[in-house]
């Protein structure tokens, strides 16, 4: 039987209720205790749109946190604010969670901020002497106790490269 674990604020949700949601992980704050999941497939035509992932159902799963850009088989159910994660099926394990309990250390360089715009939620960082442009995100700085932040300050960042090219995944604490 599947459990639901979240539930809209006016009445439960119940198991016929569930839609079988196949996506990806848009973006999850761990500060925040939400994220969202990008839905490609799902068994009902009816779900459009971004679907909740709350901390919760995480835990729920066993994990904490989410990477964005993981896959993940989820029941989502519809509430009065939209489609929420009820039940994680399955879902890739975020990689610093699989690299710490494989004793890998996390491998850091040094950029420096270019710009950062509050505001829109994103900035891009460069490594000396490369005005390659890689990306931040505001959720990644937060992560790390930068709430504001000036360009021109000196970071030690992993990057990795994703779908849209090279981002900031995590900031050693400043």
């Amino acid at each position: 039987m599947t459990r639901i674990a979240a539930k809209s604020e006016s009445e439960p949700a119940s198991v016929e209720d569930a839609v079988r949601v196949i996506g990806h992980v848009k973006w999850f704050d761990s500060a925040k205790g939400y994220g969202f999941i990008v839905a490609e497939s799902t068994s009902d035509a009816s779900l459009t749109g971004d679907v909740m992932l709350h901390v919760t159902c995480l835990r729920g799963y066993g994990e904490s946190s989410a990477d964005e850009g993981a896959r993940i088989v989820c029941d989502a159910v519809k509430g009065d604010r939209g489609w929420q994660t009820a039940n994680i099926i399955e879902m890739e394990r975020p990689r610093a969670t699989v690299a710490k309990e494989k004793g890998v250390e996390r491998d850091y360089e040094s950029v420096t901020l270019k710009w950062f715009n509050r505001t829109r939620g994103y900035g891009f960082v460069q490594r000396e002497g490369d005005d390659t442009d890689i990306f931040v995100h505001a959720v990644v700085l937060r992560k790390a106790g930068y709430e504001d932040i000036e360009p021109g300050t000196d970071l030690e960042v992993c990057i990795e490269t994703g779908s849209k090219g090279e981002h900031v995944s995590h900031i050693k604490r400043g």
